[in-house]
């Protein structure tokens, strides 16, 4: 049996999201024990993600994408919820069984009017960064296990700077918010972007304030 259900709430998110340099939707929304980390990866480079919502249920340590379906600029975020699923959802609310009846459309009621209407920046950046582990495994951020910032690199004309890349620098460097965000707004002017490298090389100087530095010089 499958479960349809509109999570509408995200509508004001999702419009705030997508106008961002990071593309990025982040949250976590808790009810009773349960615990439900909410992601979205909005690029036009997010391919393979971009109608997917990532729901990941700390307690039974499990992250299930779901494809959203509907027009999302118009507040249509319909999934489609499985059995597995809808079980691994009620599992992380950790009930005790044996008291009353549960009743799944009004869980998910409740989760979607816990959506918040905004999030700011530095709590989202906050967010991302906590959860960065979990963003590796999803394919949404290019060569995930290259996190350490090594240098500025021009691109060619044909060529434009990534926002799978660009959106490493607020997950992986603890730079400053308003610094990543002026240095992503320097790079796509002179179309350049960021070369990574692997942690086994933490030798490397390279930080935001520094790049930034070079980019105003």
């Amino acid at each position: 049996m499958t479960t349809q259900f509109n999570f509408n709430n995200l509508n004001n998110l999702y419009a705030e999201a997508i106008t961002s340099d990071d593309k990025t939707l982040i949250f976590e929304a808790q009810i009773g024990k349960g615990r439900f980390l909410f992601m979205m990866f909005l690029s036009e480079e997010d391919k393979d993600s971009k109608d997917k919502l990532f729901i990941y249920m700390r307690n039974i340590n499990l992250i299930k994408p779901i494809k959203v379906y509907g027009n999302h600029n118009k507040g249509q975020f319909e999934v489609y919820i499985k059995d597995d699923l809808k079980g691994s959802m009620i599992k992380e609310l950790q009930l005790n069984s044996s008291t009353g009846s549960f009743n799944f459309i009004e869980f998910l009621q409740q989760l979607n009017s816990k959506i918040p209407q905004s999030i700011n920046r530095d709590n989202k950046i906050i967010e991302l960064r906590k959860n960065k582990d979990l963003i590796s495994e999803l394919g949404v951020v290019d060569e995930a296990d290259k996190t350490v910032l090594k240098c500025e690199m021009r691109l060619p004309e044909n060529k434009k700077p990534q926002d799978k890349t660009l959106r490493k620098l607020y997950v992986y460097t603890d730079g400053n918010v308003e610094d990543i965000a002026e240095l992503i707004q320097l790079l796509k002017k002179f179309n350049m972007t960021v070369a990574w490298t692997t942690k086994d090389k933490k030798n490397n100087n390279s930080n935001v304030k520094g790049l930034l530095g070079k980019l105003n010089s």
